[in-house]
């Protein structure tokens, strides 16, 4: 009888010599220093450049930084992010990338949870008022050492080389600490099976929050490839992305779930060279048409045990709806269990639990969460909570959660992490939150509250301070406010009656077809907000996600060529129906 249990494969041989993507890099600037390292839209960086660059701002980094410091960095896709990175490498420090602008609130619980005692922005960022450190410039960027006011942390043995935030289940955020071993198992397989040759272009395309950001950055510099930043807009339609694609002729890229899907039903230029796309962080549902010229490969794997635990080849002719998350690459070894951790046979329905080199070094402060210690001949494992099948040729497939985990949009979420949120707000006394998902297919989040007596809280309040503590798309879409929350009987939150009471609302009009409302209806659909002409996108949560999604039902539907970067600026559905009519008088006086 076959069991569900996959060991290790072997690593391959690194694409430099050294240990590390770091001594990699090193060696790529010293064969091949006016090779380029960095393309954006207006510039370029060689590996001397970048190496010299990121030298000097470790230089000035180590005065104020000790080994084993968490950094949280707060840059956009940029050359600047790039050098910080590796400085920050160099400076024997853990990067901690938390996009540009994250939430002000889930920003300040991140950087507690990780003891990060400094950030790294822009010296005129916005929204942070601690001590500036340092000034340093860095391409023409003013970056700012800023300390946070937070205790140092415990200093592991050996210091992580980064570190990721995730949701947590008690409702704070918990961060990640990656080990050398892992990255660099991680990036040697990538570069063999891709592969990875000095001439290619790797595109810079996962959001910096993301911890495959780490795939984008380490496959290009830790193989003397280039890494090239898309200019702001790009990645919100799929025609862009292609086009920029092709023009700068990306070889390899990743993107998040629903961009790829996307992208794979989009049309192909001709003159793309793309030859690898690597698709992750939710469940895939698309395939790749006949003519997609590029291998397509469906990626899977919690944070905990090194970005990417299993790959699959995803071909033309596989069912949409079951479509697996493949094997283990190397440094992961895979087993499917009972409740009790007796590993199942193939076939049947069970929890994936991660073990080997892959695996991170845990959690900061040292929360165990799911990893269990080695214990009785047993090696150290990570238990994911996912429900899987490894089928009888070894392929798992995924078939859901354990728990509230949820992941939308490639963002990992919880509902408790939701949930406390929501209390948060003054007069909240018990809050709930569910999954929905749209007539579109389109899964968002809906929650429900009741408050204390004589408490004032309106929707638009409450929705305004969960902004400020989630990621866009953990932010509920809409909000019930009740005098109870519906309870099973057992006294639980019963969040089946509760999504049905979320999804009670009224149909869009079918008998009113005018451009208008037909946007309107399409906004809804994404959003879960219903919203006037003149609202907001941006407060509804439209992403860049979203955006990409609209542009592409908004040339379905009217069947004319809306430029993708006027939906791309627009602020409000005025701005969208402005651009539309303006299209379709250029479209129709040809």
């Amino acid at each position: 009888m076959l069991v569900s249990h996959i060991p290790a494969p072997a690593t391959p041989g690194p694409p430099a010599p050294g240990q590390t993507v770091l001594e990699w890099f090193s060696h790529w600037a010293e064969i091949r220093p006016h090779a380029f390292a960095v393309l954006t839209s207006d510039a370029q960086w060689d590996y001397a450049t970048i190496n010299s660059l990121s030298s000097d701002l470790a230089a000035r980094l180590r005065e104020h930084l000790v080994p084993g410091d968490v950094v949280g960095v707060l840059l956009p896709r940029s050359v600047t992010l790039v050098v910080t990175a590796l400085a920050l490498a160099k400076a024997g420090v853990s990067y901690l990338p938390l996009g540009e602008t994250p939430p002000t609130h889930r920003r300040e619980g991140i950087v507690t949870a990780a003891s990060a005692r400094h950030l790294i922005a822009s010296a005129d960022h916005p929204d942070l008022s601690g001590h500036r450190v340092i000034q340093h410039s860095v391409a023409d960027v003013n970056l700012a050492l800023i300390e946070t006011g937070r205790p140092a942390g415990s200093v592991e043995k050996t210091p992580a080389p980064y570190a990721i935030a995730t949701s947590g289940s008690t409702g704070r955020p918990k961060v990640v600490l990656g080990t050398h071993e892992s990255l660099a198992s991680l990036i040697s397989w990538l570069a063999s099976r891709l592969p990875i040759k000095h001439e290619d272009h790797v595109a810079m395309a996962a959001s910096p929050s993301f911890d495959a950001h780490l795939i984008d950055l380490w496959v290009a510099l830790g193989t003397g490839a280039t890494l090239v930043v898309p200019p702001e807009g790009v990645l919100s339609s799929a025609e862009g992305i292609l086009e920029w694609c092709a023009n700068q002729r990306v070889n390899s890229m990743f993107l998040p779930t629903p961009l790829g899907e996307l992208v794979m039903g989009a049309a192909w230029p001709a003159h793309l060279v793309l030859r690898s796309l690597l698709v992750g962080g939710d469940r895939l549902r698309v395939t790749p048409a006949p003519d997609c010229p590029a291998e397509v490969l469906n990626v899977y794997g919690p944070t905990e045990a090194g970005v990417v635990t299993t790959t699959h080849l995803v071909t033309t002719h596989e069912d949409p709806l079951a479509i697996p998350i493949g094997t283990p690459l190397s440094g992961r070894e895979v087993t499917v269990t009972d409740e009790t951790g007796t590993v199942l046979p193939r076939g049947m329905l069970g929890e994936l639990r991660i073990s080997g080199a892959g695996l991170a070094a845990g959690y900061a402060g040292g929360f165990l969460g799911g990893f269990v210690p080695a214990a009785a001949g047993k090696a150290r494992m990570y238990r994911t909570g996912d429900l899987v099948l490894m089928r009888h040729d070894g392929v798992l497939e995924f078939h859901g959660r354990l728990d509230d985990q949820f992941k939308i949009d490639g963002v990992r979420m919880e509902l408790a992490e939701i949930e406390a949120a929501l209390l948060s707000f003054p007069g909240v006394v018990s809050a709930s939150a569910c999954l929905l998902t749209t007539s579109g297919g389109h899964r968002q989040v809906g929650a429900a509250i009741a408050t204390s007596a004589g408490a004032s809280c309106s929707e638009s309040e409450l929705l305004a301070h969960t902004a400020a503590h989630l990621p866009g798309p953990a932010v509920p879409r809409t909000v019930l406010l009740l005098d109870d929350l519906p309870t099973n009987d057992n006294g639980k939150v019963d969040r089946a009656t509760l999504a049905k009471l979320l999804d009670n609302r009224p149909d869009t009009n079918e008998e009113d077809r005018s451009a208008a409302t037909v946007l309107l209806a399409m906004v809804h659909d994404l959003v879960g907000q219903d919203l006037g002409l003149t609202d907001s996108l941006a407060d509804a949560g439209v992403n860049s996600i979203t955006t990409a999604r609209l542009i592409s039902r908004i040339r379905d539907e009217f069947d004319v060529p809306v430029r993708a970067i006027d939906v791309i600026r627009a602020e409000t559905v005025a701005d969208i129906l402005a651009a539309l009519q303006r299209s379709e008088a250029i479209f129709t006086s040809r």
